[in-house]
């Protein structure tokens, strides 16, 4: 996996705009000159790429987020003014000058002959926030599939497929990969590593490098290296097409060594690349990148990765992935307002373990005699319940009662008129039996009622916003979790609708599913959405030591399971699709010890000792979980990812 382009100028973000739509809406903005809390600010790539607004990213410190205008690029202009305008701190970059830039100065350049080569492309992007916490900043980085086309006269390109939080090497298939950084001084390089082999006794090394933050920059790469070891085939790759700055390498004992050339750092967020055959096999280790500049910390960071150091390490690598699912969220969107077809139609969605079954419904329409709430058009209130009313993921005394149909009973999921599956999945819980553009401002009734055995939530004769008629409505929520659903007289017509149940935060889409036609065969959802069983070691598998085999995200009202340990490896690995677990793989073969278990928590522990014996070295092992956990196959069973262990002396 290389970098293909080079570096872009960085756009600087002079307003922020809070627009409270968006998947982390509500929007909690009070003005100024602050991105607030569950706003969005999106808008189109001709502002992006506006180059009144680009300036080095070199100018950047992405460690702590901060800028210094005065001497900047804005400040010198292009070209540079001169005297005392280039460093007073006042902007000399004037829409002039940029309007006699040619149509790529300062943009993203891509060589045509990267493009024409066969393989998968990706787009990333990154944010740098001033002051941010280094645990907030999973999320700075996204990255996203692109597609690249020849028309004849010009190149097109498209983002495709789904977008991916963090460096694009996490993608990068059968790579390992590990993060360093300086403490609390300078940022962190990433380092992803693959080996492949052995040919003719020889294995092959490719180190991707993507310095992520870190303001003094990258001017070597140091690997381990057996001292008796063959090294061939050596080779370095930057973001440019100039021969004259290539790194150089050397081999000093037991060290291989890439070296900047002057003036050929490795800035944030940019991607280098290092590979070598070695006669040595790989194992547990570190190397190191040393700071191409002075400043505060200490002068090269470590990051753990695979090295032909031709120590007999411990380490653990992850292998596969983990299988089975269930939907936490049900939903049917309606793009055409007169698609809708759930007038005087009822669904309950009755709690049986914590989730929901949902199916035809049970209740009776109540005409309701409580309280009138004040809500005019987009806008929500919070009522009071007289008991506590679980739900899938949690309990609530409160419910938060939007003018446009939904309810929910966690936090505001805002007020918006547009529903959109995505914002409903990602938002908080909620419940929608019409999400759709109403307007109670202009007539019609939203009315609250109570007793200790019932409380209801109805729209009365509310109008649509556009498209003329009314709609009536009723929600019923029971103290045992039960929630009934009830359309009476409906006017198909407006904007969209989306009806359904949904745990949020994120829910994994469960697709569209037609209610009219479905609720007669009752379907259960699971409480919350399920992300795997996640299996992992404690610490590596030193030997004489015992470490922890672990497994989360266990589901809850899983009966029984089983770690097991097998001394051989399956590649590939045993596909279980055929015993009714899709998706499911088996990564180990031979005989295996197991670890059974009954009744888990969320977690399940078993350790393991590996004995004090100094011909285990070298020896691998691996090690799955699987776990009875009905519905989340159709067999049942589910597995998690595998682990495979390789014994060593430390």
């Amino acid at each position: 996996m290389v970098q293909v382009s080079g570096r872009s100028f960085l756009k600087h973000s002079v307003t922020p705009y809070n627009f409270s739509s968006g998947p982390c809406a509500p929007c909690n903005s009070a003005g100024g000159q602050f991105f607030y809390v569950g706003c969005s600010d999106t808008y189109s790539s001709g502002i992006n790429s506006n180059r009144y607004y680009l300036a080095p990213s070199t100018e950047i410190d992405p460690w702590l987020g901060s800028w210094n205008p005065v001497g900047s690029y804005f400040d010198r202009g292009d070209p540079a003014v001169s005297g005392a305008a280039a460093t007073d701190g006042v902007r000399s970059l004037t829409s002039a000058m940029v309007n006699a830039f040619d149509v790529v100065k300062n943009r993203l350049e891509v060589r045509e002959s990267e493009l024409a080569i066969a393989g998968s492309f990706y787009g990333q992007v990154q944010l740098v926030i001033r002051g941010e916490p280094v645990g907030n900043r999973a999320n700075n980085v996204q990255n996203r599939p692109m597609t690249f086309s020849w028309n004849g006269s010009a190149w097109n390109a498209s983002a495709t497929g789904s977008s991916v939080q963090g460096s694009v090497l996490t993608r990068w298939t059968g790579a390992t990969w590990d993060t360093g950084g300086n403490g609390n001084d300078d940022g962190r390089f990433l380092v992803a590593v693959k080996v492949t082999g052995p040919v003719s006794g020889m294995w092959h090394y490719e180190y991707a490098v993507h310095n992520l933050d870190n303001t003094r920059g990258g001017a070597s790469l140091r690997v381990p290296v057996d001292a008796a070891a063959t090294v061939t085939n050596v080779g370095f790759r930057d973001v440019d097409a100039d021969g004259s700055n290539q790194w150089t390498v050397s081999r000093a004992g037991n060290e291989l060594a890439f070296l900047a050339a002057a003036n050929n750092a490795l800035e944030w967020n940019t991607l280098y690349n290092f590979w070598f055959d070695c006669s040595v096999a790989p194992s547990y280790g570190a190397v190191l990148l040393d700071e191409a500049r002075p400043g505060t910390g200490a002068p090269n960071v470590a990051v753990p990765s695979q090295v032909p150091s031709g120590i007999p390490t411990a380490y653990v690598t992850s292998i596969g992935s983990a299988c089975g699912s269930c939907a936490s969220s049900f939903y049917e969107e309606f793009q055409s307002a007169t698609s809708f077809d759930l007038a005087n139609n009822a669904m309950t969605m009755a709690m049986n373990s914590g989730a929901y079954t949902v199916g035809t419904g049970t209740g009776t329409y109540v005409t309701p005699t409580g309280t009138v709430l004040a809500l005019g058009d987009d806008s929500e209130t919070t009522v009071n319940l007289p008991f506590s009313l679980p739900y899938p993921g949690g309990t609530t005394s409160q419910l938060i009662v939007c003018s446009n149909g939904f309810v929910s009973p966690a936090a505001s999921n805002g007020n918006s008129y547009t529903p959109t599956v995505a914002a409903f999945l990602a938002g908080q819980p909620r419940w929608a039996a019409c999400w759709h553009d109403l307007n109670p401002g202009v007539g019609g009734q939203v009315i609250f009622d109570s007793t200790p055995a019932m409380a209801r939530v109805t729209w009365v004769n509310v109008p649509n916003f556009s498209g003329g008629g009314q709609n009536t409505f009723q929600y019923q929520f029971l103290p045992n979790g039960t929630v009934h659903v009830l359309w009476r007289a409906m006017t198909a017509a407006g904007n969209a609708y989306v009806v359904g149940w949904t745990s949020g935060g994120g829910a994994a889409d469960p697709g569209n599913r037609d209610l009219s036609a479905t609720l007669s065969t009752p379907f259960t959802l699971c409480a919350t959405r399920f992300a795997g069983l996640a299996h992992s070691a404690s610490a590596r598998p030193v030997i004489g030591t015992t470490i922890n085999l672990s497994t989360a995200n266990v589901p809850a009202g899983t009966s029984g399971g089983v770690t097991l340990l097998w001394f051989g490896q399956a590649i590939p690995p045993v596909d279980l699709s055929s015993i009714g677990m899709p998706g499911c793989f088996a990564h180990g073969s031979g005989a295996a010890v197991d670890f059974p278990f009954a009744t888990p928590s969320s977690t399940v522990v078993v350790p393991l000792t590996i004995p004090n014996q100094q011909n285990l070295s070298g020896l691998g092992v691996v090690t799955e979980t699987f776990t009875y956990s009905p519905p989340l196959t159709p067999l049942g069973v589910i597995a998690s990812n595998g682990l495979l262990l390789i014994l060593g002396v430390q």
